[in-house]
């Protein structure tokens, strides 16, 4: 039986505040694995998950911070255009 590949968690990973709000910025990938996963999530627990592997974690952290600040923390956080609410 094959084992399960172990999560590999970056370094790069962790929380940032712009313009006074918070995100837990999470970047990992699958050990053996080729590329790095973005994930960003917001103060109330909204999760937002990158299509697109990184070849590496610094470029995923320059990406967060990238789109954090061009979208707006306050509209990133508030549910803004890039987030898609699941129905209740």
């Amino acid at each position: 039986m094959e084992r399960e590949p172990n999560l590999v968690i970056s370094s790069a990973s962790q929380r940032v505040v712009e313009d006074g709000v918070p995100f837990k910025v999470d970047i990992y990938k699958l050990e053996g694995g080729d590329g790095w996963s973005l994930e960003v999530v917001t103060e109330d627990g909204t999760s937002i998950v990158w299509d697109d592997l990184f070849e590496d974690d610094q470029a995923a952290f320059e990406e967060a911070i990238s789109t954090i600040r061009s979208e707006g923390a306050v509209a990133f956080a508030n549910g803004g255009s890039n987030v898609i609410p699941f129905r209740q």
